[in-house]
C-alpha cells in the first residue's frame, strides 16, 4: 500500500486543481454590502447628452402644418438624404430612412439649406439649430434628430460579443452587458476593460463589477463608439491550453488505470 500513496495522491490533487473552479458563481456588486438590511443612498449623475460625430449617421424626421398635398416645394423634407440599414448580434435592427451620414468635416448635405454643421453638437442643439434654418421654408417645423449607428462593441467573455445599436443614445455597462447576455463564468467580471476615443486621443478604464462603487466611475455610463471588453479567467485560459485540453485527460486516464493495475498486483501478490 505505500507504494500506492504517492500515485493516489498526484490523482487527487490533479482532480482538485481542475474542479475547484467550476463551482464558482457569478456574483455581481459583492463587495462593500453592508451588514444590516438597510437602504443605502447614492447620488446620481445625469449622463451627458449624446454628442454628434463625424461617421455618425443622423435621422432628421421633419413635420409642419405646410405639409399638404398642395404644396409640392415642401416634400423635398420628406424625400431628402438615404436609408441606411443597421443591425447587430444584440439588437433588432431596421431600415432608417431620411438618414444622412456626418462627414469627416462634421458636415450633412440636407436639402435647400445644403452645408450644415452637426458635429460636435448635442442632439437637443442640433434640432434647435435645424428649427431656425427651415422656419423660413416651413410653417412651426418639428424635428426629431437620433443616431441610428450609435454603437456599442462588446469583445471577450460574453455572451453574443458584437456591435450593438441603441437609439436612446444611453446606455450603462450593465445595460450593455445584459443585452450580449451576460458574463459566464468563465469572465472575469472584476476587470472589464472600457476603451473610449474622446477628442482625438484614446482612453481606458478599468471597472470592478463586484463593487457597488462601480456606479460613481464615469465609464459606467457609456458612450457612442466605446469598446467593453470582459477578459477571460485563469480556468477559460487554462481550458484554451492545448496541453490542458488534449493531453491532461488521456494522463489522468492512464494514471488511474496504472493505480488499479497496481492495487490488482498488490492484492495479489498477498494472497
Amino acid at each position: 500500500m505505500q507504494k500506492l500513496r504517492p500515485l493516489i495522491g498526484l490523482l487527487a490533487v490533479t482532480f482538485a486543481l481542475f474542479s475547484c473552479g467550476s463551482s464558482k458563481k457569478v456574483v455581481y456588486f459583492s463587495e462593500n454590502i453592508p451588514a444590516d438590511t438597510g437602504v443605502t443612498y447614492q447620488p446620481i449623475v445625469p449622463q451627458a447628452d449624446a454628442v454628434i460625430q463625424p461617421d455618425d449617421i443622423l435621422a432628421i424626421n421633419v413635420s409642419s402644418p405646410s405639409f399638404a398635398p398642395d404644396d409640392r416645394p415642401s416634400q423635398v423634407f420628406l424625400d431628402g438624404g438615404l436609408s441606411f440599414s443597421v443591425s447587430s448580434n444584440n439588437s433588432g435592427g431596421g431600415i432608417n430612412k431620411n438618414s444622412y451620414l456626418v462627414d469627416s468635416a462634421g458636415f450633412i448635405d440636407y436639402p435647400r439649406i445644403g452645408k450644415l454643421k452637426m458635429g460636435g453638437l448635442t442632439i437637443r442643439q442640433a434640432k434647435d439649430e435645424m428649427v431656425f434654418r427651415l422656419k423660413d421654408y416651413l410653417k412651426q417645423p418639428v424635428i426629431e434628430v437620433r443616431i441610428v449607428n450609435y454603437k456599442i462593441t462588446l469583445l471577450g467573455e460574453v455572451g453574443t460579443p458584437g456591435p450593438m445599436f441603441t437609439s436612446n443614445h444611453k446606455i450603462t455597462i450593465i445595460d450593455a452587458i445584459a443585452a450580449a447576455g451576460g458574463i459566464p463564468i468563465t469572465g472575469r467580471i472584476d476587470n472589464v476593460l472600457i476603451i473610449r476615443e474622446t477628442n482625438g486621443h484614446r482612453e481606458e478604464a478599468r471597472l470592478n463589477l463586484n463593487s457597488n462603487n462601480v456606479f460613481n466611475s464615469p465609464f459606467f455610463r457609456l458612450k457612442q463608439n466605446d469598446i467593453v471588453y470582459v477578459e477571460q479567467t485563469r480556468i477559460k485560459k487554462e481550458e484554451a491550453n492545448t496541453f490542458m485540453r488534449v493531453y491532461l485527460p488521456l494522463f489522468t486516464t492512464l494514471l488511474s488505470t496504472a493505480v488499479t493495475v497496481v492495487a490488482l498486483v498488490t492484492l495479489s501478490a498477498r494472497k
